[in-house]
C-alpha cells in the first residue's frame, strides 16, 4: 500500500556567517498526536535526497521530517566560516533553534552526519532534554583514515585515495578544469548547477556534480584532523541510543563503529552483513523502522543492551 502523500515546506534562514541553509520540512498529511519530529542529517559529498525514501516511510507513519543540505552540499552555499565539523554542529543548532523551536526530537546522521551530531551533543547540551532517541549510521570514534583494514585490498585502496587527496588538496582548480571535461553522465564531472528553483533537495549525485573540488578537499581535510570530543557524553541516551553499521564498509570500517560502542555500554550496536557505506541506500526500509520506533514512543520497549541489536522488526529478518 503505497504511503500516504506529504507537502515538504522549503525553508532558507541565514546563519552567523551569512550562510543560508536550504532546509526541507515535511509534514504528513494525517500527523500522529504526541510523536517526535524526526532530523535526518546527510554524509558528505550528497545531499538531503539522500533521505528521499525514508521520508516517505516516515511521513507514511504520520511523522514530521526535518532534513537539509549541510553547507558546501545542495542548494547550501559553502559560506565564509571554515569547513569544520564544529561549523556543521552549529548549522544543526540553528535549525534546530529556528525550525524546530519546541517538542521532542529523534535525530539521525549517516558518517559525517553521525560526526555532527556526536559534536551537537557535546557543544549544545540545551538540546539534549529534547531528545527522545538517537540513531548514528557508519559512526566513529575518531577522525577519517585512508586505510580502511590491514589486507592487500585496503592497502592498494588507501594509495589511490592518498594520491587522490594530495591532488585535489595541492591543485584544485587544475581538477576542476579536468572535470569541467568530464561527460556529465561521470560520477566526478563538475556540473553548472541547475537553474530550476530550490523547490528541493538536488538529487544526491550533485553532492559531487556541483561541489568544487577546493571545498571538497577541504571538507576531507576537516574529517582527517578531526578529533572527537569524549563520546562518552553520548551515555545521557542509554539504550534510546542505536548505532549502525554495514560489515563490508570500506570508508568507516564496522570495527571503528564497535570501538565507539565499547565506549558506551548501554547503547545498542547492529551491524549489518553484506552492507557497505551505502548504508542508507541498501537499507531504507529497516533504518526507517529503527527511527520510527523511538520517534513514536518516548519509552519504546527495547532490549537489553546486551544484546546489542533490535529484534522483533518484521524487516530484521531478511539479516539473519
Amino acid at each position: 500500500m503505497p504511503n500516504p502523500p506529504s507537502a515538504t515546506e522549503v525553508l532558507s534562514f541565514s546563519v552567523a556567517d551569512g550562510t543560508r541553509l536550504s532546509v526541507y520540512r515535511d509534514t504528513p498529511v494525517r500527523p500522529r498526536p504526541g510523536s517526535a519530529t524526526v532530523v535526518l542529517v546527510h554524509g558528505a559529498s550528497v545531499t538531503a535526497d539522500l533521505w528521499r525514501v525514508h521520508t516517505r516511510h516516515l511521513t507514511g507513519l504520520g511523522l514530521t521530517v526535518v532534513r537539509y543540505d549541510q553547507r558546501a552540499h545542495g542548494h547550501t552555499p559553502r559560506g565564509q566560516a571554515p569547513l569544520t565539523i564544529r561549523q556543521l554542529s552549529d548549522d544543526l543548532h540553528h535549525i534546530l533553534t529556528h525550525v524546530v523551536p519546541a517538542g521532542p526530537l529523534v535525530l539521525a546522521g549517516h558518517s559525517l552526519g553521525a560526526l555532527v551530531l556526536q559534536e551537537l551533543a557535546a557543544l549544545h547540551p540545551q538540546h539534549q532534554a529534547r531528545v527522545q532517541g538517537m540513531v548514528l549510521l557508519s559512526p566513529t570514534a575518531r577522525g577519517a583514515s585512508v586505510l580502511p583494514g590491514r589486507d592487500p585490498r585496503a592497502w592498494l585502496l588507501a594509495a589511490g585515495r592518498s594520491l587522490a587527496a594530495l591532488t585535489c588538496t595541492r591543485a584544485p582548480r587544475t581538477v576542476d578544469f579536468l572535470r569541467h571535461r568530464l561527460p556529465t553522465t561521470h560520477p566526478y564531472s563538475l556540473s553548472p548547477h541547475p537553474d530550476r528553483a530550490a523547490d528541493a533537495p538536488p538529487p544526491c549525485r550533485h553532492g559531487i556534480l556541483h561541489t568544487h573540488t577546493r571545498d571538497l578537499a577541504d571538507l576531507w581535510q576537516c574529517l582527517r584532523r578531526y578529533q572527537p570530543r569524549n563520546a562518552t557524553v553520548l551515555n545521557q541516551f542509554g539504550d534510546r541510543l542505536l548505532l549502525m553499521a554495514g560489515a563490508d564498509d570500506r570508508h568507516i570500517p564496522a570495527a571503528h563503529t564497535k570501538q565507539l560502542a565499547a565506549q558506551l555500554p548501554a547503547a545498542r550496536l547492529e551491524i549489518l552483513p553484506r552492507t557497505t557505506h551505502a548504508l542508507p541506500i541498501r537499507h531504507p526500509e529497516l533504518i526507517s523502522d529503527r527511527i520510527a520506533r523511538l520517534a513514536a514512543d518516548p519509552s519504546p520497549h527495547l532490549p537489553h543492551p546486551q544484546d546489542r541489536s533490535f529484534p522483533n522488526s518484521p524487516l530484521s529478518g531478511q539479516f539473519h
